[in-house]
């Protein structure tokens, strides 16, 4: 088996929240079709009995806007018995999902819920979240819930000019030192991509139609690893650390507070 620290996979990847410069372009509504229970078996299948994350995560986006979530973390949990499990969510459906607590505890799965600001009317929201999850830990002993401060490390992805997001121009080793997300492999589509901004950019170039700016050139030359490769290409792939799309990356974390993330806007 080949191992990594972590695996990444879209359970849906709409947002019911814009948080300006996220790293998944989830602020732009890029939202395609939900991946179906039968997508995430064949994309498990591809890869299952290869890889070995340390963790494996479902996300996107928002997942609980998938109505089959549950089936998902049952899925999930069939092809990666051996990785730590964790369902990432903004949980502001977690409501809708009762039977959530259950499916929590018998797939050894942890919770994340991430605060995604400090505005007056988020928090507000927030607040009824948290109540929710501090009951269901009195109600389940041993469930294990985190509630992640996201919005303390929130950096610029991009920069905005004229409507549109326009890439940094970086060194890519100086990228990929500051990079967050560096040890985000995604599975998107049968392919192990490097990060979530190279996974989801043919999303959000078709979405905004940046087509014609060749400053994201080298986005689109990027070639995902295919399950075809093998054993010593797959390493790799994973082993490989900057590339020549880091250049497109900040070099900085540059601090940077988003506006109030339940007010979308067309600026993102």
């Amino acid at each position: 088996m080949i191992e990594l620290p972590a695996l990444e996979y879209h359970v849906a990847h709409g947002c019911n929240v814009s948080c300006q410069q996220c790293s998944h372009y989830s602020n732009f509504h890029v939202a395609g079709k939900l991946p179906a229970i039968e997508d995430a078996e064949a994309d498990y299948a591809r890869w299952s009995h290869r890889l070995k994350p340390r963790r494996f995560a479902l996300l996107g986006g928002e997942p609980l806007l998938n109505p089959n979530v549950v089936q998902h973390i049952q899925l999930a949990r069939q092809h990666w018995g051996e990785s730590s499990l964790m369902l990432v969510t903004n949980g502001f459906f977690l409501h809708r999902f009762p039977e959530l607590p259950i499916v929590l505890l018998e797939s050894d799965c942890r919770l994340e819920v991430s605060q995604h600001g400090t505005h007056d009317e988020y928090v507000k929201r927030f607040r009824e979240v948290k109540r929710l999850v501090w009951r269901w830990r009195e109600e389940y002993p041993g469930i294990n819930i985190k509630i992640r401060k996201s919005h303390r490390g929130w950096m610029r992805q991009y920069n905005i000019e004229n409507g549109k997001p326009i890439p940094f121009r970086s060194k890519p080793a100086a990228a990929y030192r500051v990079c967050m997300q560096r040890t985000c492999t995604q599975l998107f589509r049968s392919m192990l991509f490097k990060c979530p901004a190279l996974a989801y950019f043919s999303q959000l170039e078709s979405k905004l139609k940046l087509h014609d700016l060749p400053q994201w050139q080298l986005f689109r030359d990027y070639q995902a690893c295919s399950p075809e490769a093998n054993d010593d290409e797959v390493r790799e792939f994973l082993q490989t650390k900057a590339i020549p799309q880091c250049s497109l990356c900040p070099s900085r974390r540059t601090k940077f507070v988003h506006p109030n993330p339940m007010q979308r806007s067309a600026l993102q």
